[in-house]
């Protein structure tokens, strides 16, 4: 665990599972970045990036690189031994543990070309939240690279509490919708369990208004977590989850 500098205020903080996804691949670490940290300045924070795609967009972003702490080692230590993946974790400062993919791997070699067992992927979200509660980390984020039919983004999406939609441009919104009906009409994914973000506020109310979902400034994201007074959190209820 990485935990110091508590802040003099205590707001509420709500412990949570939360995905931040871009249907249309583009790089949300910016995003996911920003939430953690400012989710960190109030409770112990875990963001792990998920390498559907085998792309270090996270250490690159943050400027943390590790040639042996990354989630490309935990994964492979996850099969091989059951490691836990907090022990891959780099210390990024104020509460906030970094698990991001290998900036220095082979781009035609990724991780997930040297899982054997595709349980190894299904799995690893939720083991990765299982033993981030063991180390008292109340808020775990996953910045997820895939698609619906990359395991590890798939399953990280049926686990979080609240899915933020991160969509760059407005040709990302058909698109983002589409996935977004998928989840929620395919596999019963709560409506209410959606957010919506955008690197460029102006079109925020044309995203709110096509993907009938709450939209928020990347600044505001931590607000779904973090409520300067107690009972008044704007986080999102856990939605029910059917079974495949």
């Amino acid at each position: 665990m990485f935990f110091r500098n508590k802040p003099s205020a205590c707001p509420e903080v709500r412990r949570q599972t939360i995905a931040v996804w871009s249907p249309g691949g583009n790089n949300t670490s910016v995003v996911s970045l920003s939430l953690a940290k400012n989710i960190s300045a109030y409770t112990g924070t875990v963001l792990v990036e998920l390498p559907c795609l085998g792309i270090p967009h996270l250490a690159i972003e943050s400027g943390l690189m590790d040639r042996s702490k990354h989630v490309d080692a935990a994964l492979l230590e996850y099969e091989r031994k059951g490691n836990s993946p907090i022990d891959f974790c780099i210390d990024a400062g104020q509460n906030l543990a970094l698990l991001a993919a290998n900036p220095y791997a082979l781009p035609d070699h990724p991780v997930v070309h040297k899982i054997s067992a595709p349980e190894t992927l299904q799995n690893f979200p939720e083991f990765c939240v299982t033993q981030a509660r063991k180390n008292s980390y109340r808020v775990v984020i996953f910045d997820c690279q895939g698609v619906l039919a990359s395991p590890m983004t798939f399953y990280a999406l049926r686990l979080a509490d609240t899915i933020i939609l991160v969509v760059e441009r407005p040709s990302d919104i058909a698109w983002t919708l589409l996935n977004k009906k998928r989840l929620t009409e395919g596999y019963n994914i709560a409506a209410n369990a959606f957010v919506a973000s955008a690197m460029d506020d102006r079109y925020l109310g044309e995203i709110s208004e096509v993907l009938e979902c709450p939209v928020l400034p990347v600044a505001k994201l931590a607000n779904l977590v973090v409520s300067e007074k107690a009972g008044t959190s704007t986080v999102l209820p856990r939605k029910e989850v059917a079974a495949t």
